[in-house]
C-alpha cells in the first residue's frame, strides 16, 4: 500500500530555514544513480546515516521508494520512520525534510516519455529550483508551476 507524503505551504519556510542551517556545515556526498526503460526515469540517491537533507520541490507526481535502510521523513502528519520497501507517493509540489537513521537508498520513479537521458535536463523537468518554489508558496501559486 501507498502512502501520501506532502509539505504544506506553511511548512515551507521552516523547510527553508532548516536548509539555510544544514548549509552552515560541512556538506556530505550523496552519490545519484540513473536508470531508464522505456518511458521511465529511476534517480537513486545514497544517503550515509546519520544525514540531514532536505529535498527538491517536485513538478509531478512520482512513486518514492526506500530500496535500503531507515529514514525519518517530515510529513504533513510529522515525522515519520519508513524501512526498505517503503513505497510513497510524492505529489506535484512536495518537499521533505529527512533524517537517515542508518545508510539508505531512495528511489524516485518519473515517467519519461521521450526517453531523455541527461540527467540534468531530467532535473530541470522534474523539480523546481528551491528560490523559485519559496516565491510561489508564499503567493500560495505553486499549482501553477
Amino acid at each position: 500500500m501507498s502512502a501520501v507524503i506532502n509539505s504544506t505551504i506553511d511548512d515551507r519556510a521552516a523547510l527553508a530555514a532548516l536548509e539555510a542551517e544544514i548549509l552552515k556545515h560541512p556538506q556530505v556526498e550523496m552519490p545519484v544513480e540513473n536508470d531508464f526503460c522505456d518511458g521511465v526515469y529511476a534517480r537513486s540517491m545514497f544517503i550515509p546515516a546519520g544525514t540531514v537533507a532536505t529535498g527538491a520541490v517536485h513538478r509531478h507526481e512520482s512513486f518514492f521508494v526506500v530500496r535500503q535502510g531507515v529514514l525519518i521523513v517530515h510529513t504533513a502528519d510529522g515525522p515519520m520512520q519508513f524501512a526498505a520497501g517503503h513505497m510513497s507517493i510524492t505529489r506535484k509540489g512536495d518537499k521533505r525534510a529527512v533524517i537517515a537513521v542508518t545508510d539508505v537508498i531512495v528511489t524516485t520513479f518519473h515517467a519519461n516519455p521521450d526517453n531523455e537521458t541527461d540527467p540534468l535536463a531530467l532535473w530541470d523537468r522534474f523539480t523546481i529550483p528551491a528560490a523559485e518554489a519559496l516565491a510561489h508558496a508564499a503567493q500560495s501559486t505553486l499549482e501553477q508551476l
